[in-house]
């Protein structure tokens, strides 16, 4: 973030410089914030957090029938099934 022209600092090094006799200078280097992300993590993050949700709702009868279907090909899901949940999220 950069603040320019505020009056009150720039009051101060004229004062200074007016009293001393010596030339005062404002700081050349320029101070910035830096913010920095790291996606991988905030990404792992996100799914822990999801993984917990599930796992705290999910029945384990359910999940177990699922997933025999899945293995013997039995599970079915509708084209319409899938676009509704698309349009729904």
């Amino acid at each position: 973030m950069e603040i320019k022209n505020i009056s009150g600092i720039l009051n101060v090094y004229s004062k200074a410089k007016a009293s001393s006799g010596k030339a005062v200078t404002a700081p050349t280097e320029k101070k910035t914030d830096k913010i920095e992300f790291d996606f991988a993590r905030s990404v792992n993050a996100a799914k822990a957090d999801l993984s917990a949700s599930i796992n705290e709702s999910a029945d384990a009868k359910q999940i177990d029938r699922l997933r025999r279907a899945v293995e013997d090909g039995s599970y079915y899901v509708s084209a319409d099934d899938v676009a509704q949940a698309i349009l729904t999220f």
